[in-house]
């Protein structure tokens, strides 16, 4: 009896932990962007309507972060997503540390490297040029 028990506990218990995976393509394949020698920390989905008006960053999230630790922010834009998701990185006297957008040059990296110089909370600051819409995760991964 007792062998029947475990058997059928251990099949629920497989089977709760397979339900609870990830089954989003698209952070599955913006984590292995990140790179073989990057840890995964925490992922963020992003799904935005056309602004009325390009302005502030819409969508906010904040993350704590370490002295002395390299951090890497990865970003992908789904296939239908008419807009390019860009990210902003502000420290806690809201200044801006890291961008994913170059004005002087108008380029959106893909992924950008930070070496975190303070610990502290820093506001992630993602929305789409221009205002657009669109659907996009951005990974946050430790460098090792």
């Amino acid at each position: 009896m007792k062998k029947y028990f475990f058997t059928i506990l251990l099949l629920l218990s497989g089977g709760i932990m397979i339900l609870g995976q990830t089954s989003d393509p698209l952070v599955s394949s913006c984590v292995m962007n990140a790179g073989p020698n990057s840890k995964y920390l925490k992922d963020f989905r992003i799904q935005l309507g056309k602004a009325p008006a390009s302005g502030d960053f819409r969508y906010k999230a904040q993350i704590s972060l370490w002295k002395n630790t390299k951090y890497k922010f990865t970003q992908c834009n789904a296939d239908d997503s008419k807009g390019k998701l860009v990210l902003s990185v502000r420290d806690d006297a809201n200044k801006i540390v890291l961008s994913s957008f170059d004005q002087k040059s108008g380029k959106i990296y893909s992924y950008i490297e930070f070496i975190c110089n303070k610990s502290g909370i820093y506001t992630l600051n993602y929305d789409f040029l221009d205002g657009q819409k669109g659907s996009a995760v951005g990974v946050v991964s430790m460098v090792r």
